[in-house]
């Protein structure tokens, strides 16, 4: 079974959900999230979707030292608050 990993990451115009290894067509795409924590959270979310239906996802944000696997704990915390 392959995981499925998500992707945040800024291209510069804001933040953006992708698959690693995919180019980012910012000319058609969807607008772009000016809010990390929104992106991440919808990644999240599309994430747990995709475990429901049986798959395997894990989502990953891009910083400048590199990916960073995000777990749905480090966002809870946040949302609590």
């Amino acid at each position: 079974m392959t995981t499925v990993r998500i992707l945040v990451r800024h291209d510069g115009a804001g933040w953006r959900i992708a698959s690693p290894g995919r180019d980012l067509n910012t000319s058609s795409g969807p607008r772009p999230y000016t809010q990390r924590d929104e992106a991440i959270s919808d990644a999240l979310f599309a994430a747990r979707m995709l475990r429901a239906l049986g798959e395997t996802a894990s989502v990953y944000v891009e910083n400048s030292d590199g990916l960073r696997l995000v777990a749905d704990e480090d966002v809870q915390v946040w949302r609590k608050h």
